[in-house]
Order: C-alpha cells, then sequence, then structure tokens
C-alpha cells in the first residue's frame, strides 16, 4: 500500500506539499471571489436583472453541495484526492470561461452568467472534499487546526483583495471582461495540486463500494455522534440565514442604500479584516479556551452581524460604518467557527470516512444556504430585500439550541469518552488496511 508524506504536526506550511495544497485552494478562493462580486454587479448593473435572478447568485453557488454532496465523498475514495481535485479545477476553468467568451461574442445573458457559478459550485464541491480527507494525510490530525487556520486566513486575505481589484478593474474595463481573471486562476490552482502525492491505494472493496451503502455510513456516523451532530446543525441554521442574507445583501446596499460599487467593494474586503484575525485566534483560543467554547464564540457574532445590514438604512450617514462593522464581525465569526468545527472533525471521525463525513457534512450544510438563498430570492422579489435580512438574523439565532443540548460552552472540548470511541474505530481500520497488500 502507497503512502504518503509523513505527517507533520508543527507548522504545516513547511510541509512542501501542504503549500501545493495552499497555493491552489487560494487562487481557487481568489478566483470564486472575483466571480461571485462581478458576477452579482454584471447582473445588477450590466443586465439590469431583477431582484430575483440576482438573488440565484448565491444559492447557485452551493447548489452543487445539496445535489452531489451526499455522493462526492464515495467517488473521491474512488478516484483519490489528487485526481479529484485536478479534474475539479479544470472543470472551474471552463465554467469561468463560458460568460467572457459570450461577452466577447456579444451573446452574453444571464443565464449563462448562472451556469457559470453552478458549474463552479459543482466542481468546488468535490475539490472541498477531497481537501478535507487530504489535510490529516498532509499534516496529522493534530495539525489540522493549524493547517485549517493557515488555509482561512489565505481565504481571508484573498477577500481583502479580489473585491476591491474586481471593483476598480471594472471602472477600467467592461465588467464581464473581469471574469476572465477567475479562469486565469485555475492555472495557478493547477500548478499548486503539482506539489500532492500520489494517491493512495485502497482495498478494491473500498474502491467499488457501492453508492446507497456508502451514503447510509456517511449518514449513521453523524447519528452515532451526537457532538459533530449538534455542530452540524448550528452550521446548518446559520447558513440557512446566511443564504436569505447573501442573496437579498447586494439589491440591498447597491439600490436601497445606493452605495458606489468601488466603495461597496472595499468594504466586502473588510470583512476579511476580521476573518484573518479569527482563522489566527481560533488555534490559540481553541488551546486555552477548549475548541468547542471559541466555536461557540464564534456563533454567537452571526445574528449581531445580520442585524446590522437593515439597520444601515436608518442611518444613512453613518452607513458605511455599519456595514463595515457587520462585514467584520462576519469574517470574524466564520474564522472561529469554521476552524474550530475542522480541528473537532478531525478528531473525531475515523480516517477512512474523512471524505464521505466532510461531503455529507457539506451537503446540509451548504444545501441549506441554497434553500435559505431561493426563499430570500422569492422574499425580495414580493416584499423587497429588507425582509429577508431581517429573517437573516432572527433564524441566525437559532443555532444555539443544538449547541446548547450538548453541553456547550458548558464543556470546551469532547469528552474522553467521544475520544476514545474514535480512537477504537480508527485502530479498527488500521488493522483493516493492514491485511490489504
Amino acid at each position: 500500500m502507497s503512502k504518503g508524506p509523513r505527517p507533520a504536526e508543527a507548522n504545516p506550511l513547511r510541509t512542501a506539499a501542504f503549500r501545493g495544497l495552499w497555493l491552489s485552494n487560494a487562487a481557487g478562493d481568489a478566483a470564486l471571489m472575483v466571480a461571485m462580486f462581478t458576477t452579482s454587479l454584471v447582473l445588477t448593473l450590466w443586465l439590469h436583472a431583477p431582484a430575483f435572478v440576482v438573488g440565484l447568485v448565491q444559492p447557485l453557488s452551493n447548489a452543487g453541495a445539496l445535489i452531489f454532496g451526499l455522493v462526492v465523498g464515495v467517488f473521491v475514495d474512488r478516484w483519490g484526492q489528487r485526481r479529484t481535485m485536478y479534474a475539479a479545477v479544470w472543470a472551474r476553468l471552463l465554467g469561468y470561461s463560458l460568460p467572457v467568451f459570450a461577452w466577447a461574442l456579444g451573446w452574453l445573458h444571464p443565464w449563462q452568467l448562472l451556469l457559470a457559478v453552478f458549474v463552479a459550485s459543482v466542481a468546488d464541491t468535490f475539490f472541498r472534499a477531497a481537501q478535507s480527507s487530504l489535510l490529516p494525510v498532509l499534516v496529522g490530525r493534530k495539525g489540522v487546526p493549524d493547517a485549517a487556520a493557515a488555509l482561512q486566513a489565505s481565504d481571508q486575505v484573498v477577500q481583502l483583495a479580489a473585491p476591491v481589484g474586481a471593483g476598480l478593474l471594472t471602472k477600467l474595463v467592461p465588467a464581464p471582461l473581469v471574469l476572465a481573471l477567475s479562469a486565469v486562476g485555475q492555472l495557478f490552482s493547477l500548478l499548486g495540486l503539482r506539489a500532492l502525492p500520489a494517491d493512495q491505494a485502497h482495498a478494491p472493496d473500498h474502491q467499488h463500494q457501492r453508492i446507497l451503502p456508502a451514503i447510509r455510513e456517511g449518514l449513521g456516523f453523524f447519528a452515532r455522534t451526537p457532538l459533530l451532530a449538534a455542530v452540524m446543525l448550528a452550521a446548518m441554521t446559520n447558513n440557512f440565514a446566511a443564504g436569505l442574507y447573501a442573496s437579498a445583501e447586494t439589491v440591498f446596499v447597491l439600490r436601497v442604500l445606493g452605495m458606489d460599487p468601488v466603495v461597496f467593494g472595499l468594504l466586502m474586503s473588510v470583512s476579511a479584516v476580521g476573518g484573518i484575525l479569527g482563522a489566527l485566534l481560533a488555534p490559540r483560543l481553541g488551546r486555552r479556551w477548549g475548541p468547542l467554547r471559541t466555536l461557540f464564540c464564534g456563533a454567537t457574532l452571526m445574528p449581531i452581524n445580520f442585524a446590522l445590514i437593515p439597520l444601515a438604512a436608518l442611518w444613512p450617514q453613518a452607513q458605511v460604518a455599519i456595514v463595515g462593522i457587520s462585514f467584520v464581525l462576519f469574517g470574524l465569526s466564520l474564522g472561529c467557527f469554521g476552524v474550530s468545527s475542522a480541528g473537532l472533525s478531525a478528531q473525531l471521525t475515523p480516517s477512512r470516512l474523512m471524505a464521505r463525513v466532510s461531503s455529507t457534512r457539506r451537503t446540509f450544510t451548504q444545501g441549506a444556504v441554497v434553500l435559505g438563498g431561493l426563499l430570500s430570492a422569492v422574499l425580495s422579489q414580493a416584499f423587497g430585500t429588507l425582509v429577508p435580512l431581517i429573517a437573516a438574523a432572527a433564524i441566525s439565532a437559532l443555532q444555539f439550541i443544538p449547541l446548547l443540548r450538548v453541553g456547550v460552552p458548558r464543556r470546551g472540548a469532547p469528552s474522553q469518552a467521544e475520544l476514545e470511541a474514535a480512537l477504537e474505530e480508527s485502530e479498527g481500520e488500521a488493522g483493516e488496511a493492514g491485511e490489504v497488500r
């Protein structure tokens, strides 16, 4: 059985393979940020699409997880992480290129932009599942929180620069042409993937496991791991609120508040300041307070963030400051919640189930974004964008219910019994793998 690189639980960036993954992830996220910002801008100000169509951008950007999330882990196990990630990057390259060519030929329509968003979403679903299952191989289980923090911090740095750059470029070149940057970003992503180790061999029964039993196995893991199930339910609730919020946000800020697109891009980048801070603090706070309390702190910030955007309409003179504070809190919340959640999942999930558990979680959490976004598009068209923004703040507060039921924040870390159960299952699978030749 072929082996990957020796796990390194120190600074993950000292590992060449992780640096390649980091580059590929950063380039992909930069492309995504540019594409999301530019697509919403083109639909709103260039093609003058109705609020319902603009509202579809956010749910379509997560539709891949909802449609393919339950099966993607099975295919990652069959194809291997590296091969899956290569295929995903090439698919994103094709998706981002479509509207650029359509614009050059004078055929650009809203459906082409929405199709590009959907294709990129499907590809990203496969990429993320492969990445999640590869992290423990590259850095070791104990190194996952620091590796996740490094990835999250780079994501936020990208978020700091990408919307500003895209907003400024729309002043210099036609907005649809800015999408070409997202296609170019995939070339850097491909470059990073070259540093990854070859895919590990699997037992024949693992390679050809039937899809439905594999899906049931992924779902069953959450049924017998209440702590991870509670974290997933909290993320689902939060993401449903985020879908309501994000689908209405662009139209509300640009049309209702009348904010300049460049200022809006700058403020979106400000959220990365909170994200960078959250990603850097989360591992340190996790070691001091425990990952569960750190996650809970991130959760408490999200309802406040959602409530601030509607309030900006009441104080026009302070709207830039209010929107900016909201975006900072959003990034800080994501950093604390996301890094802590990744570390908990690595601690409690057996290696052979890592891709399936990751894809199952993304199906429900990202699927909630899709459903929230679709509801937001309908509400925005019928009642205006203020209604889904207010609903987002109220619904986000419900995420505390599953966390409180499993003792968070009273306890800061998984119990010894939960850790021992995960260790026993991992040791069992290691014994089975040792019999494979």
